[in-house]
């Protein structure tokens, strides 16, 4: 894998193939990232040349205006965050379950990008094709890990505007652009980037207004109101995902009414508010009801979504609300059906039900709990699952810490 010197080295031959100096190549990531010819500064451009600092976040942009090879340039990024401009502080290497990244890169990035080439109907089913693998691989590995694939695979195809297509392939590459934000939101969210997740997020919802797609706008806006919902400010997240709510043809789609009234219930619990988590619940159950895969064909973003997730949004909140005579019941029981190598999904889970024991004054439980999460955890990229660990940690440190945590 390429390290800070190879990449710095593969930036300047990239940038004076192009005739370029510094200032045109920060002006031109400026442009294609979005904050304009003026957004980027060239004193970046010259440490990231010079080794002194690598551009993890910037590395989409830099293979796209520099026509960079995607598998060799991101070969770097696939097992780690690495500290820099719109970073946060490193994270541990990690060995994964399941396919390595760098074979995924290949296999993700297409030889050419558009050039005014006419898009049709396969380009934009490949591109919904693409999300859907990135979709499965996160489940193994973690954001940290599909963060950049999905970073690259959002700066290929907002190139493919450039393109020629008709009205109807254009909505529908519009619609294709806003799901493959939305999914490129949740894997920075995971890495820890939480800004460029919302921003994301945003850019989600705006494309799929221009398509006139409700679901998808809908769907980012939800997801927007679950990043607000999770950070350290959660107090307009409930607003949000009821305007998601009130938005969405959730007749026509129940299993979407489902995602927006669990992320209903996620915003309510995050600001102190049983009564409104109870009656979210309450909503996602009669979605449920409601679904008829016989009758209506659902988008693959909505594959995860079953009444067990349900359930466990459900032990989550009451976790969250520190009702641990509501939570420890349901989480003891949907924990088990799920297999480790979804390492992610069952330490989260872990984290929550060790939280619980620990309200419940079940301290051993609690620490065993925690240990089992601690461990899962080695096994996936997800910095945010690290945090649910050490903060685990942190509270449990009076009581004799987490077994084997170090």
């Amino acid at each position: 894998m390429p390290g800070d010197a190879e990449i710095g080295n593969m930036i300047r031959a990239a940038r004076e193939a192009l005739n370029w100096n510094r200032p045109r190549l920060a002006r031109e990531l400026g442009i294609a990232e979005g904050r304009g010819p003026k957004g980027l500064g060239q004193d970046s451009v010259y440490r990231w040349e010079t080794a002194r600092r690598t551009p993890d976040y910037w590395m989409p942009w830099l293979v796209q205006v520099l026509k960079l090879d995607p598998s060799a340039a991101l070969g770097g990024q696939n097992n780690k965050v690495i500290g820099g401009e719109g970073t946060d502080e490193p994270v541990e290497r990690r060995e994964f379950l399941g396919v390595g990244a760098a074979a995924w890169a290949a296999m993700l990035s297409p030889a050419a990008v558009a050039g005014g080439q006419r898009i049709g109907t396969a380009d934009v089913r490949n591109i919904k094709d693409r999300v859907a693998d990135l979709r499965r691989l996160d489940d193994y590995t973690g954001g940290a890990a599909t963060r950049p694939l999905a970073l690259t695979e959002v700066a290929r195809v907002e190139n493919l505007t450039t393109g020629s297509f008709t009205a109807a392939n254009g909505r529908a590459l519009l619609s294709s652009f806003a799901e493959l934000c939305q999914f490129s939101s949740w894997t920075a969210f995971d890495a820890g980037h939480h800004q460029e997740a919302r921003q994301l997020a945003l850019k989600a919802v705006k494309a799929a207004n221009q398509a006139g797609d409700r679901v998808l706008a809908s769907s980012a806006l939800s997801e927007l109101s679950y990043l607000t919902a999770s950070s350290d400010n959660p107090g307009e997240s409930v607003q949000m995902a009821r305007a998601s709510l009130v938005n969405a043809p959730v007749a026509e789609l129940p299993a979407m009414g489902v995602v927006l009234a669990d992320r209903l219930a996620w915003a309510c619990a995050r600001t102190g508010d049983a009564a409104g988590v109870d009656r979210a619940l309450g909503m996602a159950a009669q979605f449920h009801d409601q679904r008829d895969h016989a009758k209506v064909e659902e988008p693959d973003w909505v594959y995860w979504i079953n009444r067990e997730e349900s359930r466990i949004m459900a032990g989550r909140c009451w976790a969250q609300l520190h009702q641990p005579q509501r939570a420890v019941p349901i989480l003891e029981q949907v924990t088990a059906p799920y297999d480790e190598t979804h390492a992610r999904e069952v330490a989260l889970y872990l984290c929550w039900l060790s939280g619980s024991y620990l309200d419940a004054g079940e301290i051993d439980q609690a620490r065993t709990t925690a240990s089992r999460a601690a461990a899962l955890a080695t096994n996936t990229a997800s910095p945010r699952t690290d945090r649910w660990v050490t903060g685990l940690a942190e509270r449990l440190r009076p009581h004799g810490g987490i077994p084997a945590y170090a």
